[in-house]
């Protein structure tokens, strides 16, 4: 089971954080309250989980994994209140109990303390997590754009997520079935022998990766444009169509193309074409960059396996962009996340499985570690 749920975040990946996933959890034994938004979780265990109505779950969210230790498996119930936040990265262990209003922060996990995870209203960052007695709110945009949208709206979203979830995987399979048809054109009508066929194939499959390439680039240009600091409401077509792009990239672009160039200086390249400002001689080891025109690299940078530029939030259901600006030489280890509105200056560090909280900026020449990352 754990097998087919990690496959299906490759096979129907469009369809996680749309109006079309919650139908499917429930399908599968989820207990899923009523307009929760629920994105690539991972290690879930459908009949053992529980999420509240209008709860948010983000992406790559560890949800409700089992502890297997000293011979034993123990898998347990996880539970996440009404209107609970649990941001992108963080980790729920089985057996987990969330409370209403709760919110748990990126690359964080629950407090030690059972009783402090069921405290209304609270708010817990970090590994270990610690109390946030104040955070920034967003307070501007009313329960109809956020929690509580009119017919008008369920409408149009649905709409435009069914060609979220169609579009990547009909280009995705028109993009092998051409590959397929012209090798079979070369096997059959061209008089070919395997040793030829096997010689042109790299040619062949970067002519239509470059094509796919090109679709996704002229889609991001055509539906977003530029991408600018903004903040837009959950139920906002801004907010779909920016997710539109993004499935597609993920689904077209990083596999097709993406991947393989993870470690080249080719990649660079690639993001810029999308908007991204990259500087000279940048490795860069990860694909996770979705806003790319407010992402600023600069020369000599090294961005480690898996690490996140992340541009974008939707806590309180507000999809806020703002900048991630990563200085010259600067190095951003293996699954660490820079949040947006944080700067890195020149020949600063951030360590592997690290947080830059939003706002911060680590000066030049120092290196921090840590969920909040602290100096070392």
């Amino acid at each position: 089971m754990d097998k087919f749920m990690q496959l299906s975040l490759d096979i129907v990946h469009p369809l996680y954080a749309t109006v079309y996933l919650n139908p499917w959890y429930r399908l599968l034994g989820v207990k899923i309250g009523r307009r929760a938004e629920v994105s690539t979780a991972s290690s879930i265990s459908p009949d053992l989980v529980e999420l509240g109505d209008e709860c948010f779950i983000a992406d790559a969210v560890i949800l409700g994994v089992p502890r297997i230790a000293d011979g034993e498996i123990v898998l347990d119930r996880t539970r996440a209140g009404r209107r609970a936040f649990v941001g992108n990265s963080a980790l729920l262990p089985s057996g987990t109990d969330i409370g209403d209003d709760v919110l748990i922060g990126c690359l964080s996990v629950p407090p030690v303390d059972p009783a402090d995870a069921l405290r209304v209203n609270s708010s817990w960052f970090g590994t270990p997590a610690v109390f946030l007695p104040q955070r920034q709110r967003a307070q501007q945009f009313d329960e109809g754009s956020t929690f509580r949208p009119s017919r008008r709206l369920l409408v149009q979203r649905y709409l435009i997520e069914a060609v979220r979830v169609l579009l990547p995987m009909t280009c995705f399979v028109l993009f092998n079935s051409a590959l397929m048809s012209v090798i079979v054109d070369w096997d059959e009508n061209a008089d070919m022998g395997l040793p030829e066929i096997f010689l042109r194939f790299p040619f062949l499959y970067m002519a239509l990766a470059a094509l796919a390439f090109a679709f996704v680039i002229a889609l991001k240009w055509l539906v977003i444009g530029r991408y600018r600091p903004v903040e837009k409401p959950l139920w906002n077509n801004y907010v779909w169509r920016s997710e539109l792009v993004t499935a597609t990239y993920e689904q077209l672009a990083v596999p097709l193309v993406l991947d393989h160039l993870r470690g080249t200086p080719f990649l660079p390249w690639c993001w810029r074409l999308l908007g991204a400002k990259f500087g000279s001689r940048v490795h860069a080891d990860t694909t996770d960059i979705t806003e790319f025109d407010v992402v600023t690299v600069g020369d000599d940078a090294s961005l480690d396996s898996d690490c996140g530029l992340q541009t974008h939030l939707f806590e309180d259901r507000v999809m806020k962009i703002s900048t991630v600006d990563v200085g010259a030489r600067c190095a951003v280890g293996a699954i660490a996340i820079a949040l947006y509105d944080s700067r890195m200056e020149d020949d600063s560090k951030l360590d592997d499985l690290s947080m830059l909280m939003k706002g911060e900026t680590l000066p030049a020449g120092t290196a921090w570690r840590g969920s909040p990352a602290r100096k070392i």
